[in-house]
């Protein structure tokens, strides 16, 4: 049976037409897809965040804090981050005062950290109540090298009202590099300036370290804080793993988030446990040129 020419044009045409449209879908999946790699070029690792209830009692948190990395290390975790005050608990929703951080026990205990960090070749980031040279107390970040070594720390800027009365405000950011990834480190409500986070992301920052402990019954917060952290990495194009209280009613849960702004995995709420992925890290993301002007910019009418 020989077909009519018009029937075969139609079939060519239907045939061609499909053929362009699943090129044109595989291209469109490949530039949208939320999951795809950024960069084919970045570098493997795999992070984790470990959230569970602080307590304002140091042997207690670190006896946690070591149970985690013990898990980190079976799952061969390249980093494990933990919540903002994880070693020394949170003095400002336990006590009226300071006094029960014993500085030279937490100085011990960020020693054994490092010992840990360096027997499982694994980074640790971790947050404490920490007494400066000048006698001044920082909720200070660490980042301590799968070498043992302390390689970076962060002290909170945006500090609530109540913070304030415990510790004086950091005054610096810091970028700094760690297996060819250019990392920074931010605490809790700094996720709420988004200054903070372009800045870093201007020092081509790849994977932001997030340091939580937002709990206490304001559990309405949880949609609008997740979305801040969404929209802080799909705006500058880098990862961010967050690591939050555990609480009583936390205000966020622990979460890895990817360039595109979607969360690769998220804790269970109000739940002690660790979550990971594994994250290629290369060349930011994002919002490249950024307008350098913009708080000079003039009001309408000026």
């Amino acid at each position: 049976m020989i077909l009519p020419f018009r029937t075969i044009f139609r079939l060519i045409t239907i045939t061609c037409t499909f053929i362009a449209l699943q090129g044109a879908a595989a291209m469109l999946y490949g530039q949208a897809n939320p999951l795809s790699v950024i960069d084919p070029e970045g570098i493997e690792i795999r992070v984790a965040a470990a959230q569970f209830e602080l307590r304002p009692d140091l042997e207690y948190n670190l006896a946690k804090i070591d149970s985690f990395i013990e898990q980190a290390a079976k799952k061969k975790v390249d980093m494990l981050v933990f919540p903002e005050l994880s070693l020394t608990g949170y003095p400002p929703s336990d006590f009226e005062s300071i006094d029960y951080i014993d500085q030279a026990q937490t100085e011990a205990a960020m020693q054994a950290l490092m010992e840990k960090a360096k027997k499982h070749s694994m980074a640790i980031v971790v947050g404490a109540g920490w007494k400066d040279r000048e006698g001044n107390w920082r909720n200070r970040a660490f980042f301590i090298d799968e070498n043992g070594a302390i390689l970076a720390t962060y002290d909170k800027i945006q500090q609530t009202s109540h913070e304030r009365k415990f510790f004086i405000d950091g005054d610096r950011l810091n970028s700094f590099e760690w297996r060819g990834i250019r990392l920074g480190m931010l605490i809790c409500m700094d996720m709420r300036y988004p200054e903070l986070w372009r800045l870093l992301r201007k020092e081509d920052v790849g994977l932001m370290l997030h340091l939580v402990s937002a709990y206490g019954a304001r559990a309405w917060k949880l949609p609008v804080l997740e979305g801040t952290l969404m929209c802080r990495a799909a705006s500058n194009g880098f990862f961010i793993v967050s690591s939050n209280n555990a609480g009583p009613v936390p205000m966020m849960n622990s979460a890895i988030v990817n360039p595109r702004g979607i969360i690769l995995e998220e804790a269970l709420y109000a739940v002690e446990q660790m979550i990971w992925a594994d994250i290629k890290v290369g060349k930011p993301d994002g919002f490249v040129d950024f307008k350098e002007n913009v708080y000079q910019l003039k009001k309408a009418g000026e």
